[in-house]
């Protein structure tokens, strides 16, 4: 019997991490059952049909509508299996209303499948007792429950979840393996301007504006800046902090392309999260902005994606899953971590000594520290390729291997 398998993804239409993740879970379900019939979540359902092969309802993966949300309770009760996650949903670091959210919305689809499968997910930096309790709760409503390291286990069972319901692996990311560049995207690459000359010598980064929301408040910052613009409130959102981070990082981009003589290619991973006027902002303050490319675009599929990343010499992440997709693709990568999740998995591939805390940038050395670094990154880059090719092949194996034995 054909399996039916519900994927309630996150954020496919405009998180490029998130797409990658998507990218590895179903990779993973058509390893396991490979006659199955996939149906994700997304709001460019025929585009992602396109990129994934698989079939798409139409809504937002945090819709608050309640039609929607009977819809994918309905969707839930005809399904065999729900695959749950992926990313870093449960937390309370940024708000605390999208873990109500959560807690509510997976309680309710437990009750239509009872086969829920939360699927490689990070447990987040979590502050209130009561976050954490919700966090175990909705544990406690998957058949089993995936984390992508041991600390997110370790903190799930001192919390109090079922120890026989966890189990660690690694992000599924790091599952699929890129395939060469073909002609169209070469001349999708051609249209913003990336031609063969950038793509011979170029290092990819993958920033991260820093700053920008209020810590564990309420609201997720995209909806307490609409509420803003809808009230007529004006909201400035720079500050000394931010100011001298963007100062900082422009710095270090206009050192790294005066003493390698390389090209930058700037990658927006979220594309509602102000990644891409964090971009624009670096190349116009860099020395030389004819040097720095931002792929913009948002027309470039997972696959595609990490295509380009594979040509790079390197790549310096502050999303995490722009250092996975790099990793993944043998590409020796430096990750600047706003929270653990991302010296967590340069722990997990043995490069601990190229991760650095996000606060380093405010240091007044910070360019010189990244330079310093990054060629110790290309000295070191033939053992760090051999390492990281060894490192991957494990964490492959580890999330199939787990996914084999747990999702039934």
């Amino acid at each position: 019997m054909t399996k039916k398998i519900l994927l309630i993804n996150s954020d496919l239409a405009k998180n490029r991490g998130d797409r990658a993740i998507a990218e590895g879970v179903i990779e993973l379900a058509r390893h396991r059952f490979p006659e199955a019939q996939i149906t994700g979540i997304s709001q460019f359902p025929e585009r992602d049909k396109q990129w994934y092969g698989i079939d798409f309802l139409n809504m937002d993966f945090q819709s608050l509508n309640p039609f929607q949300l009977l819809r994918l309770y309905r969707a839930a009760r005809k399904h065999d299996i729900i695959l749950w996650g992926g990313g870093e949903i449960l937390k309370d670091y940024t708000n605390k209303a999208a873990l109500w959210y959560w807690t509510i919305k997976m309680s309710l689809i437990s009750l239509a499948n009872r086969n829920l499968y939360g699927t490689y997910q990070g447990i987040g930096p979590t502050h209130s007792s009561f976050s954490k309790r919700l966090i175990v709760l909705v544990v406690k409503r998957c058949k089993a429950f995936i984390v992508r390291d041991e600390e997110s286990y370790e903190k799930l069972v001192t919390w109090g979840a079922p120890k026989e319901k966890l189990f660690a692996s690694s992000d599924p990311a790091v599952l699929p393996k890129p395939n060469s560049p073909d002609k169209e995207l070469s001349k999708k690459l051609s249209d913003l301007g990336i031609d063969e000359s950038f793509l011979k010598d170029f290092i990819c980064i993958g920033p991260r504006d820093w700053f920008h929301y209020k810590q564990s408040g309420i609201l997720p910052f995209k909806y307490k800046r609409k509420l803003y613009n809808l009230l007529g409130i004006k909201v400035n959102t720079s500050s000394p902090e931010h100011d001298l981070y963007l100062r900082q990082l422009s710095t270090a981009i206009s050192s790294l392309t005066a003493q390698h003589n390389i090209h930058v290619l700037l990658i927006p991973m979220h594309m509602e999260e102000g990644d891409t006027n964090l971009c624009t902002l670096l190349q116009k303050n860099t020395a030389n902005p004819a040097k720095v490319k931002i792929l913009s675009d948002d027309t470039f599929s997972s696959k595609e994606l990490r295509s380009i990343i594979t040509r790079a010499k390197a790549m310096i992440g502050f999303r995490l899953h722009s250092n996975i997709i790099g990793v993944s693709a043998g590409i020796p990568s430096i990750n600047i971590y706003y929270v653990d999740k991302g010296r967590v998995f340069f722990d997990q591939i043995g490069q601990s000594r190229f991760a650095l805390p996000i606060q380093a940038v405010l240091e007044p050395d910070f360019p010189e520290t990244l330079t310093s670094l990054f060629n110790t990154l290309l000295t070191q880059q033939q053992t760090v390729k051999k390492d990281i090719r060894t490192a991957t092949g494990k964490l492959r194996k580890s999330v199939t291997d787990t996914f084999s034995e747990v999702v039934s």
